[in-house]
């Protein structure tokens, strides 16, 4: 239907408003457009089915014409001067593939007459942007009074008042589980070069540290201390030493604590280990360092097993919050409860087959499983096998049903047990460690709690089981549970087998 050369086609369906004259081919316009803002092109035809277009300025259509599938944009008026040339086809044309509401105007008849229709046009379309002025205005008014009555915080600050208002330490880092031990550097005597020293750099700020566990491998001999200073790289500064006889030590986990979560703010931090007196030094467990060499641990004698790091525990909390118990005192709390790692969760495996058209388990993100119930009997079952953590004493987990048209009350339950035990063992009661009761999910969106409890402390590895089943009478529709938030309770005296070790001094 209309033809234009690729030159011409950016200013055809550019936003400016634009009238089309259109004229017979073997009788040319002598039209002379006013000079306003207006863009006036020509529509050419012989027959009043195909026109060819060009500007209005006397140029050239172009050689290279092709067909346009479009209308041109933002066209007020197709005028014919020739009040016999046909249009009603360009008319159809352009109702058919613009749209409605999209045509122009077409106007057969003088210049009069296109330019009582241009008046027209123009009022309508001051009439338009008056609408879309009043709409922006009332818009921004309700965003405007939104802003007043619910004032969004910065996701920082939100963080923040969900660590105070919990306000429990947490497992920053946790290295994985020894396969070697170094021995820590003996210091030089007095008014000798300077003490050799273990230096172990920590992939964590100094801002909300609290605390890290070392485990040793084996106590030192004799009446010697172990000595640890925390550096701060950027000034080289102790921001805390710990002084700890080799009597009080053993084997296992040291709780080096601070009073309070450091508030400042440097970067890098550096552990600087020595032991002084006694007839020999104390030697502490290494772990592999896998991907982050850079924290790889070092002796000036070169003694560090290739590839490996102290195996340690960082602790952190929010900053110079001080524990409830008083001063002096470390602000992490007898049973802290650390999150199991989302790598751990990952590793979920469903231990009971069940037929299903569509998935009813399955690893979402952010250590959330996905386990549909699908029966009343057998309950839907999962399982993550723990790594051994000394002084486990409680697995706990939350259990959502995150479709809100779900109107089953749906059944939860959450069992520890020693690894080996099936999915049967876990629902019958055979071999449990501990277990929740069958929690019922009483409202859709909102998380539920189950918690199993262990009687004496676990230091082995653990399976924790967490099942999902209908109520007697239940309906599938919209029935997913999603299992979220695994933690893991400790207990103080079995985890460290001692009291936390507090610094001689600190940096403030």
């Amino acid at each position: 239907m209309l033809h234009a050369s690729p030159d011409l086609l950016p200013s055809l369906y550019d936003g400016s408003p634009k009238v089309l004259v259109a004229t017979p081919r073997d009788r040319p316009s002598r039209f002379v457009p006013p000079a306003d803002a207006m863009r006036w092109f020509v529509a050419e035809t012989a027959d009043g089915a195909e026109f060819t277009l060009s500007v209005l300025d006397g140029g050239a259509a172009g050689d290279n014409r092709r067909r346009i599938e479009l209308p041109p944009t933002n066209v007020w008026a197709v005028w014919s001067p020739e009040s016999t040339l046909a249009t009603a086809g360009l008319a159809e044309w352009w109702s058919r593939t613009g749209g409605s509401g999209a045509e122009p105007i077409f106007v057969n008849g003088d210049a009069a007459m296109l330019r009582t229709a241009l008046i027209e046009r123009s009022l309508a379309e001051v009439s338009r942007l008056t609408r879309l002025n009043q709409m922006l205005i009332e818009d921004l008014a309700a965003l405007r009074e939104s802003w007043t009555q619910a004032i969004r915080l910065p996701p920082e600050l939100e963080e923040l008042l969900a660590n105070l208002r919990a306000a429990p330490p947490r497992l920053v880092f946790e290295t994985p589980a020894a396969d070697g031990d170094v021995l820590v550097p003996a210091a030089v005597p007095a008014g000798g070069a300077a003490s050799p020293l273990l230096r172990q750099r920590l992939p964590m700020g100094a801002r909300g540290f609290l605390g890290i566990d070392l485990r040793a491998a084996a106590p030192g001999n004799g009446d010697g201390f172990l000595e640890v200073a925390l550096v701060i790289l950027e000034t080289e500064a102790e921001m805390a030493r710990w002084r700890a006889p080799y009597r009080d030590l053993g084997s296992g986990w040291l709780p080096l604590r601070l009073p309070a979560a450091s508030a400042l703010t440097w970067r890098g931090l550096e552990l600087r280990i020595h032991a002084s007196g006694g007839t020999a030094a104390p030697r502490l467990a290494c772990a592999p360092v896998g991907l982050l060499g850079e924290y790889a641990c070092s002796t000036p004698a070169g003694d560090a097993p290739s590839g490996a790091m102290l195996e340690f525990k960082l602790w952190g909390g929010v900053p110079d919050l001080k524990p409830p118990a008083g001063p002096g005192l470390a602000a992490l709390p007898a049973n802290p409860v650390i999150a199991i790692p989302e790598q751990v969760v990952a590793t979920a495996r469903s231990t009971r087959e069940l037929s299903w058209a569509y998935p009813y388990f399955g690893y979402l993100d952010r250590g959330r499983v996905l386990l549909r119930p699908l029966k009343t009997s057998p309950a839907s079952a999962a399982c993550i096998t723990l790594p051994a953590k000394p002084g486990l004493t409680a697995l706990s987990c939350e259990a959502t049903i995150d479709d809100g048209l779900c109107k089953t009350r749906l059944l939860t339950r959450l069992v520890a047990t020693r690894p080996g035990h099936s999915a049967d063992d876990a629902e019958q009661g055979v071999g449990v460690l501990a277990s929740s009761e069958w929690v019922e999910l009483t409202e859709p969106l909102k998380p539920f709690s189950l918690t199993a409890r262990l009687p004496q402390p676990e230091s082995g590895p653990v399976d924790l089981h967490f099942l999902s089943r209908l109520p007697e009478g239940g309906k599938l529709d919209h029935g997913r549970v999603v299992f979220g938030r695994f933690e893991a309770e400790l207990d103080e005296q079995a985890a460290w087998k001692r009291a936390s070790i507090m610094p001689e001094a600190t940096l403030t």
